[in-house]
């Protein structure tokens, strides 16, 4: 079943905002890239995150992506359970390095074989470029004899702009019954919802919002005007359920701005009312991690809220490998 959308399109900003836009969000890739290609350099990094091996496949050849092959598996071992990764960061910024250390710990914890995937950034490239190159390189691996999975425990994930591709992409006729489970880590879901109504969803308690300020930059930089901000593509809110893998986990961060696009989502997608924080029906999973903003787990943070996070980040993810091996691995 589809959720019709009403027909609503990303409009033509004036020359002024579009400037002040393109050198906010310029900025923003310049910055992020120095620091990147400083954390991650060699004797800063800890190399023992990295991955096993790297591909590029020849339909994407200037994506290289990363690949996490479980330290204790071995040549004719049985095949792996594969997990496909895609990382955030507002379809502009990061690589797939930024998602080394998730990796490495999801591969090696749970046994399973876990690939890193990159997308091509904005605003170079627009919606619906970096959904079709996702779409191709789930196929590329799909189709890829030489790594070690067993091609019917298949499941996608991503973080944030990362978590909004794989549903897009898990969408495709190419991909239909491939993809058993979805795991979409705070969401943008909906670029139909004004601002000001996710910021007044939040609680009363919360704080400011890194993604307030900053979503009219990530949108103008993916998003051409004229796009129709409905399209199940875009704001996978809309998605048809069938078009979608058949077991999906859906999480949203309760002082983030996007978690009530996404818990709205779990509930059209799922058939249920309600307000519980965490939710299991009719093939869907929802969990609310309360007091956290968006992408708590890898923000920067100290003294008691870092353990408390670190703490919260540890459960967020042994509570999916215990879904997948449940509900998509079994």
């Amino acid at each position: 079943m589809a959720y019709d959308a009403p027909k609503v399109y990303f409009p033509t900003l004036s020359l002024f905002e579009r400037l002040q836009l393109a050198i906010k969000l310029h900025w923003y890739k310049f910055i992020t890239s120095i620091l990147s290609k400083v954390l991650h350099s060699p004797g800063i990094r800890d190399s023992s995150t990295l991955p096993t091996f790297t591909k590029v496949y020849p339909c994407r050849p200037t994506l290289t992506n990363r690949v996490f092959v479980p330290k204790s598996w071995k040549s004719g071992d049985a095949l792996l359970p594969l997990y496909i990764d895609i990382h955030g960061g507002g379809f502009a910024l990061m690589t797939p390095v930024s998602d080394d250390k998730f990796c490495s710990y999801f591969s090696n914890t749970n046994k399973i074989l876990v690939i890193s995937l990159d997308y091509p950034k904005s605003p170079q490239y627009q919606f619906p470029v970096p959904v079709e190159a996702v779409v191709d390189l789930v196929n590329a691996v799909l189709q890829d004899e030489t790594l070690p999975f067993d091609k019917n425990k298949v499941a996608i994930g991503g973080f944030s702009a990362g978590a909004n591709l794989a549903l897009a992409a898990s969408q495709h006729e190419s991909l239909q019954g491939k993809i058993k489970g979805a795991v979409p880590y705070y969401p943008p879901a909906d670029f139909i919802t004004p601002i000001a109504i996710s910021m007044a969803a939040r609680p009363e308690d919360a704080g400011p919002d890194m993604i307030e300020g900053n979503a009219p930059m990530f949108n103008f930089g993916y998003i051409a005007p004229g796009q129709d901000l409905g399209d199940p593509l875009l704001s996978v809110a809309y998605a048809p359920r069938e078009r979608l893998p058949p077991k999906l986990y859906i999480i949203g961060c309760a002082h983030d701005m996007l978690c009530r696009d996404a818990e709205i989502m779990a509930k059209r997608l799922a058939g249920v009312e309600g307000t519980a924080d965490t939710w299991e029906m009719n093939g869907v999973k929802w969990e609310k991690i309360l007091g956290e903003i968006h992408a708590f787990d890898v923000y920067p943070s100290f003294g008691a809220v870092k353990i408390r996070r670190a703490k919260r980040r540890l459960e967020m993810h042994e509570s999916v490998a215990e879904w997948l091996f449940r509900e998509v691995y079994c």
